[in-house]
This record gives C-alpha cells, structure tokens and sequence, in this order.
C-alpha cells in the first residue's frame, strides 16, 4: 500500500508543500552515478613547522610560515591544541643520498633503505614517525588541518551565502573524514567535488584568505543560477551542492531496477531496513552516509491497521508560523505534529475507504542534523526575523520511531550557524563555527575572529548545523 498524494514526490517535503527541501521518496529517487578515478601523492619529506604562530588572526597572517607544509593556530591563540599529535613528524635525519652512501658501502641487504627504515623505527620506541606510511594517521593528519583551518574566503561579489555554506561544510568533521578517505575517487570527472575538495586544501595551507574562484566557475558551470554574482540563498546553495557531490560521489556503479516496497506482514524495523538497502542498491555515497537521515511515515486507519512509508532528507525545513520568540524545540514539536490525511484511503485490512491518521518520525537520523530556519515567506517574500533560541546541545530522541531507532542515537552538538543579518534584498550570510569542540569563530568572508562564545537565541541563525554526539 503506498501513499502518494500531490506533492509527495518533488522537490518539497511533504509536510510544507512551500517549503524547498529535497528529499527522496518510497516511489523513487533520482541521483545519477558518475564514477572517476585519480590518485594523489604527497612529498613525503616535508617537514613540518609546529612552532608557526598566529600573528593576526583577523588576517591570518602567520609570523613563521613553512610554505611546504599546513598552517596551524599557535598554542598561544588555542592553549589546548596537541601539535605532538598532528603533522609534528620527520621521516628521518637521513637523506636518501645517505641511505644508499650506506647501503654501496656494506653492499648487504640488511642495509637497504627497506631496513633502516624498520630498523630507526624500532629506535623510536615504535613512536609512529612514520605517519606517511600509515593511512589512518594520513587521514587523522590531513582531516585535523582541513576542519580546523582558520582561514576565510574572499568575498568574489555577493557571494557571502556560498562561502558561508562552504565553511560550514568544510568544518563538517563526519563529512571531511569521509571525504579524504574517498580522494582516490575524486577527479575532474567529479568536477564539483573535485574543486570543493581542492578549496579543503589549498584553505588547510594557506596563511589567508582564499578565492574560489574555481569552484564558483565550475558550479556556475552546471548551475546558472549560480553562474553570475547576484544574491542567492545559502539553503538552497547548500542542497544543490550536497545532492550534486552525492550524485558524482555515488558508489553504485550498476543501479538495481526499482523495487517498489510492500510492507503488508513486516514489522517496521525490517520495512525501514528493505527501504534503506534498496536506495542504497541505486544511490550510496559519501554524502548520504553524513548528511541523508531516514523518516518514516505511519499511517493509521480507524480500524487500527498500520501502513508504513520511506523518504530519505538531507535536511529539516523548519516553518516559523510566528512573529513572536520561539524555540527550536517548539519548530521541531510543529514539523513532527501527527496530522489527518485529506483525503479518503482504501485500507488494506478493512477494505474501506478513510481518512488516515499521518505520523512521521525518524528511523534513521543523520550523523549530520541540518535545520533549516524558513525565515523567508514564499508567498510574501518578506524575511521573519524573530529570536529563535536553540541549544548547544539537542535532543531529538522523542522524534525517533523507537521499535527502528537503537539506543539514545538523537543527541546532538551544535557545531555551525549560518547567519542572515538585513532584509531580502539587502542582506548579509555569515558563519559562527566551533573548532576542537571548544572555540568558536566568526567567519565571515575573509575575515576570520575567535569568539567568546555564541549566543543562542538569535534573530540571525538561519542554518544550524548538528553533529552527533558519539
């Protein structure tokens, strides 16, 4: 038995048929896969300087850059910060030259390069000098330089709402991780996630601000509405990106046919596991193991039978209804409200046609959690700037199906906002994140400041961005 009534399978949810959030439905889904391949090399004999400081962090001018090598915050600016742990390593005090000095004059084996290199291993204490060779500390070294850049983007012409989205994005742990352990799969036939990802480094290296111009050119390649230099919405920026690098990212190279879901006879939790194997049988990135989360739709006759159906999100569209101050809380409260259908539904038990009672929960939330803040009307195109207050951190277990969801896998730590200051046409994005769980920034275009903190009832949040707590 499957629901689909007007709006159910377009680019709105079905709760807000205003609303734009993209999301893939029971009765299909649409993202290509385009796979590419491409192989990165790093100069092993970097060596990398742990005593670059800050000299100015609202230019982020480092007073003693190695240009070789990645940038950090001095312990002075983030006393807590453990350089020993990331990128403060030497391959050796040995040259290559001085390797095969040796090895031409034992002429032996045992005194290769292969075996000095174990051999001076060992005389560490096992101490992994030797990152380069270990791919796991490769990942842990090139994600903690990536999300933990203090580095703005230069503002190219009312680009603010794309560089907000991007540092926000960028300073994505979950997300960045998975990215860097996929880069052998990044090309210029991923074109968008390719120059995303290139922007991830040249901004882990750069002693300031940097231009994506690359990346907007590209984009604006593929999407014209984003190609000139007029204002646009951060959200909507934010989903065309994310769906485009879910679809290049898709690891399913042969689609499965659809599969339409029948759950007469199934319990909800093997209806949600099916749903989610077929769409992961089509479309499986990246992308939606971060940011994609899972709601199930129950629908309840007169009669006490239950019907079930499946979308994926990658965000939650929160309605503001009100002029007055208002909680996240209360939005999420409204989103998940039960509702009655509009219309009459044969039951597949009793056989008559009625009005259903609609739920939806979570069966899977996202390692990501995006809300979406509609301060925008659609139909009067005015902004709503009332003081919306949110926690640092979020509980959503209520809004969990609980014979699907597994433990308490619903808190939540705010990591980024997305801010709107001005009106429609003349207004400002700019993100607050926080680094190393401790400090949060401004950053906004290429000026970057450290925060005493965020204050969390705003007239400005317009994006809020949720990791899970683990």
């Amino acid at each position: 038995m499957s629901y689909n009534y007007n709006y159910s399978y377009s680019n709105v949810y079905s709760k807000y048929p205003n609303s734009n959030s993209k999301f893939y439905s029971q009765t299909g889904n649409s993202v290509s896969s385009i796979a590419g391949t491409a192989s990165y090399s790093y100069n092993d004999n970097k060596k990398y300087n742990k005593k670059s400081t800050v000299s100015s962090i609202y230019d982020n001018n480092l007073s003693s850059a190695n240009s070789l090598g990645p940038k950090f915050l001095s312990k002075s600016v983030m006393p807590d910060y453990q350089f020993d742990d990331i990128y403060d390593y030497k391959p050796s005090n040995k040259s290559n030259k001085d390797y095969n000095k040796d090895y031409m004059n034992n002429k032996s084996s045992k005194y290769s390069y292969n075996n000095y290199y174990k051999k001076e291993e060992k005389e560490k204490d096992n101490k992994d000098y030797y990152s380069n060779t270990n791919e796991t500390s490769i990942i842990n070294r090139d994600l903690n330089s990536i999300i933990n850049s203090t580095i703005g983007l230069s503002n190219l012409g009312n680009t603010c709402f794309m560089n907000t989205c991007l540092q926000n994005l960028i300073h994505s742990e979950d997300f960045i991780k998975r990215l860097i352990s996929k880069k052998s799969s990044i090309s210029r036939s991923t074109p968008i996630s390719y120059y995303f990802f290139n922007l991830c480094e040249e901004m882990a290296t750069s002693t300031r601000s940097v231009a994506p111009n690359k990346f907007k050119e590209k984009f604006g390649l593929k999407h014209h509405l984003f190609a000139g230099y007029g204002q646009n919405d951060t959200q909507e920026f934010c989903r065309v990106l994310l769906e485009d690098m879910n679809s290049e990212l898709n690891e399913v190279k042969r689609k499965k046919p659809y599969v339409e879901l029948t759950t007469s006879g199934k319990s909800k939790i093997q209806c949600d596991k099916e749903f989610d194997e077929n769409f992961r049988g089509r479309e499986n990135s990246i992308v939606m193991d971060s940011f994609y989360g899972q709601i199930i739709n129950i629908f309840t006759c007169k009669c006490g039978f239950k019907d079930y159906s499946f979308q994926k999100i990658l965000d939650l569209p929160l309605l503001l209804q009100t002029n007055s101050s208002i909680s996240i809380d209360s939005l999420l409260e409204d989103y998940f409200e039960d509702e009655d259908i509009k219309f009459e539904t044969k039951c597949e038990k009793c056989g008559k046609k009625r009005v259903h009672k609609k739920e939806i929960r979570f069966s899977q939330p996202p390692n990501i959690l995006i809300l979406s803040l509609q301060r925008i009307n659609p139909r009067t195109k005015r902004k709503n700037s009332c003081s919306i207050s949110f926690p640092e951190i979020l509980d959503i277990n209520k809004f969990i199906d609980p014979e699907c969801g597994h433990g308490k896998e619903g808190e939540y730590i705010l990591y980024g906002i997305g801010n709107h200051s001005g009106t429609i046409n003349f207004g400002h994005y700019y993100a607050y994140i926080k680094l190393s769980d401790k400090y949060w920034y401004e950053f906004n275009d290429s000026f970057v400041r450290k925060m005493g903190g965020v204050d969390t009832r705003s007239t400005t949040a317009y994006t809020l961005f949720y990791k899970k707590r683990v």
